[in-house]
């Protein structure tokens, strides 16, 4: 009897061990998601950024197309 209350004991501290674990696990795993997601966002507004550069410059150019046309 003796045995098996040192056995319920035991497994009841693993368990209490593994879901503490679980509970590591997921935040670092929440914490790298948030990471990779604000480097994702970085990028894209990076990429954003330059696409917004082109299509400025290129109006740019247009718009001195139309106005040495005008001239």
């Amino acid at each position: 009897m003796k045995n098996l209350l040192v056995l319920i004991a035991v497994v009841c501290l693993a368990a209490c061990n593994t879901a503490q674990g679980v509970k590591k696990d997921v935040a670092i795993g929440a914490e790298k998601t948030g990471e990779a997601i604000q480097r994702g966002g970085e990028a894209v507004e990076h990429a954003v950024q330059k696409g917004g550069e082109a299509v400025g410059g290129a109006l740019k150019k247009s718009g001195e197309a139309v106005q040495k046309a005008v001239e």
